[in-house]
């Protein structure tokens, strides 16, 4: 009876102690709330919290819930923190406790580099509390700031708002001191406010990130896992008004030849209201942003490059609907040159000025979003002589053409929105306009687990005559997006004659789509991974007009990090019968028709805590039938000397042995009849990338970057392409020729950059920059060169140079008031 009841007594206290250890699970999991105390004076921005407006505040010590690894579990470490306010801003102050022996890690980096081994404390504020956008802002251990405007589908690092930070190392880890002012962030004007709020945590040397409210990684999206901030009364939007003009000096070089020139220009931000600003660059100067990854484009669709214009990466977020706003467009010549045969062209333009942009962006209280956006670009010119007289005359290329682009995005319950994009291009000397108008949905259940989402499009071009064309796209999907499995099914439509490329981006229209997928995620750490995903899908296309099969494809695919962090990809990718190509014979109405086939990848990289982190990859690709047979690899080392200095190279190098497509089309011997050659080649394409970062301070450092792209195509057989989309073998007449000695179709290309900077922020927000760039393209048909006789082709080639300084001056008028206001008292 003894050891019954003493059994007894055994396992009712592990029971409770198993329901205590769940009720407290429970507690720390659930969603927490702050309160923020208002205050009169203000503090000084020192990292020391020994002033009047800290010592009246009580510091609240939590544990932080892990995000990563071990989501869930809370950290060993404390945090302890207080957010205060007065009427110019929003103050955080943070202890980061750490009783690790190692120390907190803390590498410098530039601004908006958040990827450094360093420790890191960051605050969200998801003002509206929609849960779908939010201002993140962070600071690193070595006093770095990251800020961030956040959405549930992107996060735009290149927004950059104006505020205040500073950080000290202590004998107890490390503590932060923030202040944002209200201009930087946008709130609805009320009385009383509550805002959704997260903190986050990040301990390099463990490689944890933690958050001060639970973020559930098997939930899709961060911001609308975020607790609440109250005890926020009587704020008032300041006037939200920022001129920031510039002036910038260069001294430009081609060759033999140099000159100097001078630019000057302003930037504008102006708060319409509380949600609303509207931000204007005028006499706009980009001749400082990083040069382009340029590439040899031998396909039939354009190649898509990135955005690197300040102005138009920053908040854009509510533009990016329906692939219909490229802002690329802007600056773009789009004229048809068009001369008599007796001319020649002597220059022609590769840009059309930009005059000036304006964009008008927000969200108001009931989470109702908008956006404007306007831009004008200049009329060109090209130079044209005539062989027979010898004149040389101006030939208008490009109009004076006004880009427009309006866009209403609502925010929904769930998670869900809807949102509404119309652009319209206007060449207003008698070129062709078009307009294009889209829409989109993303509705979601109360549990944030499944996703249905589609839109479509339909754009119209015009011109003094008429109409031109007009089409359409729709799609649609459901998925389930949260959990452990997760799927994606659904179909893309775009007829034969949508085109939305006037502002928009579309490789080729005329495609039905459908697809696929379903996977496993294990958030959790099991055997020897932190944690892994794997995923299989079909995908089957078809023409829209006429309906005819173009392929099928099946993938798969793993990734994995392991505990000791090294991350590890694997893919698989197989096209089990032939696929019709109807757009690499650039032809209406022929096809090309590849062979089965199949390739995979595979991609490995090492712990980024240590000084010397590795990335290789490394894959296959093979038409059997063909004998065709791909492979590339590449290897990217990144080390880091100390906290200031880190060097990366990347290099990589692709094989492409036997490639078949187009070469050329041309009447046949009677001259009735198209007849199109394709070639078969030997393409390498070897790309090296070497970067230097070298920090100074947190408000000073210097970036170094070199490219050099080199590509060789190497023809050696040609066939006629046939209207089953066969093709055989043809002799082709006149390659080579007596001029010639090699195929003229033969191709040595190669895109060499340099972009050095420094940038050393003399006050918040001010800049002075000065940018050393270096660019040469070649292309010539010597594929015989190695590499050493290709460097001394390139080095012997015209460069084109600059070396450019640009005075950046920031000028708020809430900053200017305030102090103001404290000379006076």
């Amino acid at each position: 009876m003894k050891k019954l009841r003493f059994i007894t007594t055994i396992l009712l206290s592990l029971t409770l102690q198993v329901q205590a250890q769940e009720e407290e699970k429970k507690e720390y999991l659930t969603k927490k709330s702050m309160s923020a105390n208002s205050v009169e004076s203000t503090p000084k921005i020192d990292g020391y919290f020994d002033d009047d407006f800290w010592k009246e505040q009580t510091f609240e010590s939590y544990q932080f819930v892990r995000f990563l690894p071990n989501n869930g579990t809370l950290s060993n470490q404390q945090t302890a923190v207080k957010i205060a306010y007065n009427d110019f801003g929003i103050y955080i102050a943070a202890k980061l406790y750490d009783d690790s022996k190692e120390g907190v890690k803390k590498e410098l980096g530039i601004r908006d580099d958040d990827s450094r081994n360093t420790d890191q404390f960051g605050i969200l504020f998801d003002t509206y509390q929609k849960g779908q956008n939010a201002f993140y802002f962070k600071v690193s251990a070595a006093g770095v700031q990251t800020d961030i405007l956040t959405s549930r589908n992107s996060q735009d690092y290149n927004w950059d708002a104006v505020w205040r930070s500073a950080v000290q190392i202590t004998t107890e880890g490390w503590q932060v001191e923030i202040e944002i002012p209200y201009a930087a962030i946008r709130f609805a004007q009320a009385d009383e406010q509550e805002w959704n709020i997260n903190i986050m945590r990040k301990i390099q040397r463990l490689n944890e990130t933690a958050y001060w409210s639970y973020v559930d990684n098997s939930i899709d999206g961060l911001i609308n896992q975020s607790g609440t901030l109250t005890g926020l009364y009587n704020l008032k939007p300041p006037l939200r008004l920022s001129l920031s003009p510039y002036i910038t000096g260069y001294i430009n070089k081609a060759g033999d030849e140099s000159n100097l020139t001078g630019t000057i220009g302003a930037d504008l931000k102006y708060g319409i209201n509380e949600s609303f600003t509207l931000d204007m660059t005028l006499i706009p100067d980009f001749g400082q942003v990083v040069s382009d990854n340029l590439i040899y484009n031998l396909g039939p669709f354009e190649v898509y490059y990135s955005e690197n214009r300040p102005f138009f990466t920053e908040g854009i977020e509510l533009f990016n609907r329906g692939n219909v706003f490229y802002s690329r467009r802007v600056g773009q010549s789009f004229g048809e040159l068009n001369i008599e045969d007796q001319d020649t062209v002597v220059s022609a333009p590769n840009s059309a000025p930009l005059i000036n942009a304006t964009k008008l962006t927000g969200r108001t209280k009931n989470g109702t979003g908008l956006g404007l956006f306007n831009a004008v670009t200049n009329r060109t010119f090209a130079e044209v002589r005539d062989t027979v007289t010898g004149e040389i005359r101006k030939v208008q290329v490009d109009d004076l053409t006004n880009f427009n682009a309006v866009v209403i995005d609502q925010n929904l319950k769930n998670n869900s929105s809807v949102s509404l994009i119309n652009t319209n291009v206007q060449r207003l000397d008698g070129g062709r306009d078009a307009n294009v108008i889209a829409g989109d949905f993303n509705l979601r259940d109360k549990t944030n687990t499944y996703q249905l989402s589609g839109g479509g499009a339909y754009n119209y071009i015009s011109s003094d005559t008429g109409k031109i064309s007009d089409g359409h796209t729709y799609n649609a999907s459901l998925a389930k997006i949260s959990g452990n499995y997760q799927f994606d099914i659904g179909f893309n439509v775009e007829n034969d004659t949508y085109n939305p490329n006037d502002f928009g981006f579309l490789s080729s229209p005329n495609e039905v789509f459908y697809y696929a997928w379903g996977g496993y995620r294990q958030f959790q750490p099991t055997g020897i991974f932190n944690e892994y995903s794997y995923w299989l899908g079909v995908d089957y296309s078809q023409l829209y007009a006429p309906r005819s099969y173009q392929r099928l494809g099946t993938s798969t695919e793993f990734w994995g990090q392991l505990k000791n962090f090294h991350e590890v990809y694997v893919n698989f990718n197989y096209r089990p019968l032939r696929s019709f190509d109807y757009f690499e014979p650039r032809v209406d109405g022929k096809k090309y028709f590849r062979t089965w086939n199949y390739n995979t990848n595979f991609n490995y990289s090492t712990d980024g805590r240590k000084r010397l982190q590795l990335n290789f990859n490394f894959g296959v690709w093979q038409a059997p039938d063909r004998n065709q047979f791909d492979y590339w690899y590449g290897l990217s080392p990144r080390f880091r000397v100390n906290n200031k200095l880190s060097t990366s190279y990347s290099v990589s190098y692709n094989k492409q042995n036997s490639s078949i497509g187009y070469a050329i089309a041309s009447n046949d011997e009677l001259g009735s009849d198209d007849m199109i050659y394709f070639g078969e080649r030997d393409i390498s394409v070897l790309s090296n990338l070497w970067q230097v970062n070298y920090t100074i301070n947190n408000k000073m450092g210097f970036n170094f970057r070199l490219r050099h792209y080199w590509s060789k195509v190497d023809y050696f057989n040609y066939f006629q392409l046939m209207n089953d989309g066969d093709i055989r073998d043809i002799a082709y007449n006149g390659r080579p020729t007596a001029e010639h000695e090699q195929e003229i179709d033969d191709t040595n290309y190669n895109a060499f950059s340099i972009d050095a900077v420094y940038s050393w922020q003399i006050a918040p927000g001010s800049f002075v920059n000065i940018v050393y760039k270096d660019n040469l393209q070649e292309s010539n048909e010597l594929v015989n060169l190695n590499y050493g006789e290709n460097l001394n082709s390139i080095f012997s080639t015209t460069h084109y140079q600059s070396l450019s300084c640009r005075l950046i001056f920031y000028l708020d008028y809430a900053t200017i008031a305030r102090n103001l206001r404290n000379k006076k008292g």
